[in-house]
């Protein structure tokens, strides 16, 4: 299922007008299911679309442990249940049915239409047992531990000043781009001109070129770092702590996605993009270069 598709996502998005929403923060979201097993029933899902336990990052598996918690004493308070289930599912033979992580809160008193969860009586032999126990434990020893403690909101404040810092450098970078070709094509133009030399001219141009790949660039660098700034400031999705790798703030591939080219992972990696082209910063000020240039070079060519 993707994003698109996710009538969970939809409900995260304000786009399901039907839904009972109990709570939202800039992590998680919590409503009613459509058709609630028992009154007080709550889904509580991340705003991150993730299909099931194995793609939530520890991160987000803190604030979703937060607001399980809280909104579990809220079911308390509100409707003094004799007890109550959390239960969350993974794959269809789970019983999950839609492949968007979610936790469910489920209020229980005697009698409910929940019924019994669990099986009355199992009879497993104790080599079996001990077999699977052994499995789990080497598996436990082979997994790296990857969690982070949570972020305080002074933590995220210096992180956007790293962030801010970064984009300041960027800007900069391209300014100072700008101000070193200015005299490397005033004086090839203008020998040139001067001494009647084509090829100065053509050096110019070159000059202009290479300067705009490099400005353009700068730009490029400077939107993702951006990007990241929203992302980490309005916790669009969790990033690790203190990341400056702009790809953080990007959609992650899909495992089923086709696989790139070398030439095609090249010019992603190495061409800007037509709209940093484009941009009112990079066209106006090197097109105006680059025809200078040319005029210089038809002068320079066609002059005795």
């Amino acid at each position: 299922m993707t994003e698109a598709e996710c009538p969970f996502c939809e409900i995260i998005g304000r786009d399901d007008p039907d839904a009972r929403e109990v709570y939202r923060d800039e992590h998680v979201v919590a409503f009613f299911p459509t058709d609630p097993a028992v009154l007080g029933h709550v889904l509580v899902v991340p705003r991150r679309h993730v299909n099931d336990i194995w793609g939530l990052k520890p991160e987000e598996a803190t604030e979703l442990s937060r607001a399980v918690l809280r909104l579990a004493r809220a079911v308390r308070d509100a409707l003094q249940p004799e007890g109550l289930n959390v239960i969350q599912s993974n794959g269809s033979v789970a019983t999950q049915t839609v492949a968007h992580l979610h936790v469910h809160l489920v209020p229980r008193s005697n009698g409910d239409a929940m019924g019994p969860i669990w099986p009355e009586e199992t009879d497993y032999p104790e080599d079996s047992k001990d077999e699977t126990l052994r499995r789990i434990r080497e598996a436990v020893r082979h997994l790296s531990d990857s969690s982070q403690p949570p972020l305080s909101a002074e933590d995220r404040r210096k992180h956007l000043d790293y962030i801010q810092a970064v984009v300041t450098r960027q800007s900069a970078a391209s300014s100072a781009s700008k101000g070193w070709l200015l005299p490397i094509v005033t004086a090839t133009y203008g020998f040139a001109l001067t001494q009647h030399a084509w090829s100065l001219a053509a050096l110019g141009l070159v000059s202009v070129i290479l300067f705009a790949y490099l400005d353009a660039n700068y730009l490029r660098s400077e939107k993702r770092f951006r990007e990241l700034y929203n992302t980490v400031a309005r916790a669009k999705r969790m990033v690790p702590h203190f990341t400056l790798d702009p790809a953080d703030a990007e959609d992650p591939v899909p495992d089923d996605a086709p696989t790139v080219s070398k030439w095609r992972g090249f010019v992603s990696n190495y061409l800007p993009e037509r709209a940093i082209w484009m941009s009112w910063s990079i066209a106006p000020f090197y097109l105006a270069l680059l025809l200078v240039g040319v005029g210089v070079l038809v002068i320079a060519r066609c002059h005795p």
